[in-house]
């Protein structure tokens, strides 16, 4: 993959628990992907994240599915702590955020075992309850792995 320098490098962060830390706290990340004909698809989505790798869940048919069965390279985006900043006239505005960006791949998880420890670590990342949901819960429920491979940190109108 193909390497692109940030422009803004007084907005860049490369401090990896300081991304990590901003995927912990997260909410939804945006998960980007390309179809065969290359057409890009976004969707906005609950995950967890632990050492390393973004844990997806959702339907087990569906667009992101096709598209994930002919093409696993993905890019996300998380944000935390956004804020619209206005000029005192109001004529102007700007940005405040935390944001990771990256690149993987999505592997469809199918062991109960992994989907069961996997779901647990979405849950954590709420702060849910982490009752058993049972095999037939669990078998009907899509959940993937997005296994990082780069990511940058971006901040603006932060100090730190």
């Amino acid at each position: 993959m193909k390497h692109y320098e940030m422009k803004r490098k007084d907005r860049e962060v490369t401090d990896r628990e300081w991304m990590e830390e901003i995927l912990k706290r997260g909410q939804v990340v945006h998960i980007g992907l390309a179809d065969a004909e290359g057409w890009p698809y976004v969707v906005a989505t609950g995950y967890g994240y632990k050492d390393g790798a973004i844990y997806l869940h959702g339907a087990p048919v569906g667009r992101k599915n096709d598209i994930l069965a002919v093409n696993p390279r993905a890019c996300f985006q998380v944000e935390v702590d956004v804020e619209l900043l206005r000029t005192p006239a109001g004529r102007g505005f700007s940005m405040k955020y935390r944001s990771v960006l990256g690149f993987g791949h999505v592997r469809t998880l199918t062991d109960p075992a992994e989907k069961d420890e996997a779901l647990k670590i979405l849950m954590d990342q709420y702060d849910g309850p982490h009752d058993d949901l049972g095999e037939k819960d669990i078998a009907r429920v899509w959940v993937a792995r997005l296994e990082i491979e780069s990511m940058t940190g971006k901040r603006a109108n932060y100090s730190e």
